[in-house]
């Protein structure tokens, strides 16, 4: 019984090192800097990004939405693109719930926070936001963009 149960652990543990070294993920290249941002929050647009001299950034493992929050990040965008940002709010966090690491959902719930003139809220996801969305991503670049919204006062 010792014997099998020392073999599970040890087949357990290869399949371990196995998955962590055929991981296939590739960190993406920055976006190149563009100009200054406008004042409105266009979902989909690239925002501008400064990097910081000397600056390195972290890695961050890419997260595999599942397909519930994956659906609901969907909702969430076509509810904050209809205005409707009580709603794109509901449905995003809705989406945490099962997804926490999802960056786009918290995107969603930063602009939508901007437009209803809560900039501290938006402040509090853009920075939850930032630290799971892949540098020079979509995402990132969208979360960099509230940001400077934010700090300007918009």
């Amino acid at each position: 019984m010792i014997n099998l149960l020392t073999r599970v652990c040890v087949f357990a543990g290869v399949l371990v090192i196995v998955g962590c070294t055929t991981s296939t993920h590739q960190p993406q290249t920055p976006a190149p800097v563009t100009s200054k941002p406008t004042s409105v929050v266009k979902p989909g647009e690239p925002a501008v990004v400064q990097p910081q001299p000397g600056a390195v950034p972290k890695p961050v493992p890419s997260v595999a939405l599942n397909p519930a929050a994956q659906s609901l990040a969907k909702q969430a965008r076509q509810q904050y693109l209809s205005q409707d940002y009580q709603g794109a709010i509901a449905t995003a966090e809705r989406g945490l719930r099962i997804e926490r690491r999802a960056a786009d959902l918290y995107l969603v719930l930063a602009q939508s926070y901007v437009q209803l003139a809560l900039p501290e809220k938006a402040k509090m996801f853009v920075q939850q936001g930032l630290r799971f969305a892949a540098p020079g991503s979509d995402v990132a670049q969208g979360l960099a963009r509230v940001q400077e919204m934010v700090d300007q006062g918009y």
